[in-house]
């Protein structure tokens, strides 16, 4: 798979700066046809190139040519509804300290967004789900992004988890509190639980339920709010859209065996 950039183009005309082409990406996964965009075609034999060459459409135009990455791929992967985004994918790892060995259960796979980009962190993810449209969604992602580290289960975190000795537990579920007693048993001591909940009340119950169980220690609840910028010259302002609420995550510590 490949990626194809157009830099955006800029002139300047009695003073004033202008756009005069718009930047553009081009996500190409058939490398055997010739790719069509709105600055002409760019020919099959160009995409064999190396990574950061600079081919020209048929128009002329320059495109800079990129061997697709991870994120490339999983920033296009199908995403179900209610799909936890980045922003709040890189708190979770930043606050979790997951590494190349770390061992990770995952309760909601829902679209396989959360688990597969745990799973290019950590050593392996085992992901329950129930929903076997979720199951669809999620196995055809994983292939796409060639991950092989993630073991699926065809059942409910509410029944109990079967593996032990667990560096992070990740809930995505509308009553994350069931589980909390079994990953009590499951975590490893110094292990991490995080509950992702779109809603207040959830979060209420989870924590309350928490404060119960004297071997886990309720950290803190973030919810992580991204606002983008627009920078032209010296004008820099916010932008008008951004991603507000997506959901809150509450961490929990496993402090005891």
């Amino acid at each position: 798979m490949k990626v194809l950039i157009h830099k955006e183009k800029r002139e300047v005309v009695d003073g004033r700066e202008f756009i005069v082409s718009k930047a553009r990406q081009y996500f190409v996964t058939d490398l055997s046809k010739d790719v069509h965009t709105l600055h002409g075609v760019i020919s099959k034999s160009d995409l064999s190139k190396p990574s950061g060459s600079v081919i020209q459409s048929g128009t002329g135009k320059e495109f800079v040519l990129l061997d697709a990455s991870f994120i490339d791929v999983y920033k296009r992967l199908r995403k179900l509804p209610q799909t936890i985004p980045l922003k709040d994918i890189g708190l979770i790892v930043g606050e979790t300290g997951i590494n190349s060995q770390s061992i990770i259960v995952d309760g909601g796979l829902g679209s396989g967004a959360l688990a597969s980009a745990l799973a290019h962190i950590a050593k392996h993810v085992t992901s329950y789900e129930v929903r076997d449209d979720c199951l669809a969604t999620a196995e055809e992602n994983i292939k796409k992004l060639g991950l092989t580290n993630i073991t699926i289960k065809k059942k409910s975190l509410y029944d109990g988890i079967d593996e032990s000795d667990v560096d992070l537990i990740t809930l995505d579920l509308p009553e994350p509190w069931k589980v909390i007693p079994h990953a009590a048993k499951s975590l490893k001591t110094g292990g991490f639980i995080i509950s992702y909940s779109p809603s207040v009340p959830q979060v209420m119950d989870f924590v309350n339920e928490l404060h119960k169980q004297d071997k886990l220690l309720y950290l803190k609840t973030v919810e992580i709010i991204e606002r983008l910028w627009e920078i032209e010259g010296r004008r820099v302002r916010p932008k008008s859209t951004g991603i507000g609420h997506s959901g809150f995550i509450v961490f929990a510590r496993k402090i005891k065996c």
